[in-house]
């Protein structure tokens, strides 16, 4: 059954209006993954101000929080809908961000932080979710390549906002500004966005949670799922411990390892692209295709850790490897969940911002830089291997 007023997901959305509400969920995700990755470079500032480990406080705390929302909000938007866990959500967000200005210690910051996560994953899969049934079908490939870019250009964006804010503002800025632009954010969502026309069930929400389980012992989404750890697990990692060889080995300062994080973002512009790549070819092979140029990325940042200007390409390479893998994943999962596709990709968020909470860690092992790199790659190769073997449908899938 549908209810007349929304925006249907299959027919009617080719005749909505579509544009403007991907806009504003795209620029949501920048904005929102932003908050992830800032933590990278206010770890030490933030641990240098309260004299702690910021990286905990910070980062950690809000990747497993965020791991743990996402499996939380997808079930309730399947029951719900996805304005009615998009709007408030945002709300709450522009709080406990506005908060985090004024946290007066470490565990106090720590315990905001974990807040902030848990709120910001309503957006990311309800969003995906979102997009996945508000456009017109022969749209959604590159929707969901829009945001996947933005959840991407984040991981640089994030990191570079932060440093310059901070050093110009103070690091209590990074968080006031972003409060301001969530409450943007969330006045639109409320005026721009219609609830999709989804096919209307009996299922209660408990039921929904249950169905997760069922999700998860499939062998098509639990190996995806196991890849999807690694994705950035290896790019938190990377960029956690990029910074602080850039000063030491080249001697450079914040404005030039600001730079050298720029020099990612061109590697972006493939995530746009790997929607209709993943049509044409099919989700698996893209993804799989993605995980070795980003292990290959790895391995030759490894072998040109001692020459800046092939430190800087090959870490592009890298992040193209990443951006092409993210979408093509989420275009596989979402496929595979069928009507619970808020949960399966809740499940999925689950499982990428575990390996995002373990980044920092990783990052911190006494292994060396180039041990590190060339263990995550073996890692990325695995995951391929996982993704390959995750069905036994044809290639075209």
């Amino acid at each position: 059954m549908t209810h007349p007023g929304r925006t249907s997901a299959s027919g009617t959305a080719d005749e909505a209006p579509w544009a403007a509400p991907l806009a504003v969920v795209v620029t949501a995700a920048l904005l929102v993954l932003m908050q992830l990755y800032l933590a990278i470079p206010l770890a030490p500032v933030v641990g240098e101000a309260f004299g702690g480990t910021g990286s905990t406080a910070l980062s950690t705390s809000y990747s497993l929080a965020y791991a743990v929302g996402f499996v939380l909000w997808g079930p309730i938007s399947d029951r719900y809908g996805r304005k009615a866990v998009l709007i408030p959500g945002m709300s709450a967000l522009t709080v406990v961000t506005a908060g985090l200005a004024a946290a007066p210690s470490l565990t106090v910051l720590g315990v905001l932080r974990a807040a902030q996560g848990f709120l910001a994953a309503s957006f990311a899969g309800v969003a995906l979710a979102y997009v996945g049934e508000a456009l017109p079908p022969r749209w959604r490939s590159t929707g969901i390549g829009a945001v996947s870019t933005a959840f991407l250009a984040a991981g640089i964006v994030g990191q570079v906002y932060a440093q310059a804010t901070a050093l110009l503002l103070g690091w209590r800025w990074v968080f006031v500004l972003a409060a301001a632009a969530f409450t943007v954010i969330a006045v639109l969502m409320g005026t721009v966005l219609a609830e999709p026309d989804r096919t209307s069930s009996s299922t209660g929400l408990g039921q929904r949670f249950a169905q997760l389980a069922g999700l998860v012992i499939r062998r098509e989404l639990i190996l995806p799922y196991l890849a999807a750890m690694t994705v950035l697990l290896a790019f938190v990692a990377l960029y956690s411990a990029l910074g602080p060889l850039l000063q030491a080995r080249f001697g450079l300062d914040s404005d030039a390892v600001l730079l050298v994080r720029l020099a990612g973002l061109p590697g972006m512009v493939l995530a746009p692209l790997a929607g209709g790549l993943a049509g044409r070819f099919g989700a698996v092979r893209l993804a799989s295709t993605g995980f070795l140029v980003a292990a290959a990325g790895l391995v030759l940042t490894a072998l040109s850790a001692a020459t800046l200007w092939a430190l800087v390409l090959s870490s592009a390479v890298f992040v193209a490897g990443i951006a092409t893998t993210v979408p093509s994943l989420i275009s596989l999962v979402g496929a595979r969940s069928g009507q619970a596709r808020a949960g399966g990709l809740g499940l999925y968020g689950l499982a990428l911002f575990l390996g995002a909470s373990a980044g920092p860690l990783v990052a911190g092992l006494e292994a060396g830089y180039g041990t590190l790199l060339l263990g995550l790659a073996v890692l990325l190769v695995l995951s391929a291997v996982l993704v390959a073997v995750s069905s036994s449908r044809p290639a075209r899938e």
